[in-house]
């Protein structure tokens, strides 16, 4: 009987000791990552791998495809620094988030991208003139400053098939 009366008491202890939610950031997220997009946009044109780097987390991870991860934003400065070697002029690129949740210090955006090279630019090798995808970022603000901590983007353009030859027949 004891039991049943103290119950009822450690339940309403239990439950007042929830955290309070945390609070909807989605619209201070959605500003600084609308704005994060347009910037982008130049600086990748400006072949600007430094100031592309500084919207990442110090510890931040990039998933490239059909590549290993990108760890640390000395490492992301790097690719993109590599990056902007390989084609002259850049492409023109868009970006544009379609949906982006936040509660509290973390965001998380789907978005779809976009590049074009003109005609006469010198591409990486199998690149295709025009290329447009989808990504997903999960951004942390830091000390006011929302930042990248996971980027990952892929193609909506298909891969070319291998050629093979047809092989030996099994008897």
């Amino acid at each position: 009987m004891r039991a049943i009366q103290v119950l009822p008491i450690l339940l309403a202890v239990a439950l007042g000791c929830q955290a309070a939610p945390l609070p909807d950031t989605t619209a201070e997220a959605k500003q600084a990552i609308d704005a994060a997009n347009a910037t982008w946009a130049r600086l990748t044109a400006a072949g600007h791998a430094d100031s592309l780097a500084q919207y990442y987390h110090p510890n931040a991870v990039i998933l490239p495809p059909n590549m290993p991860p990108v760890h640390g934003r000395d490492s992301i400065r790097a690719f993109f620094a590599v990056l902007n070697t390989m084609s002259s002029p850049p492409p023109v690129l868009t970006v544009r988030a379609d949906s982006v949740w936040a509660s509290g210090a973390m965001a998380v955006d789907l978005g779809r991208w976009r590049f074009a090279w003109p005609a006469a630019a010198k591409r990486p090798p199998g690149a295709p003139a025009v290329d447009s995808g989808k990504y997903i970022v999960r951004w942390v603000s830091d000390n006011g400053h929302w930042l990248m901590a996971q980027d990952i983007w892929n193609s909506d353009v298909a891969l070319p098939m291998a050629t093979t030859s047809p092989g030996p027949k099994k008897s």
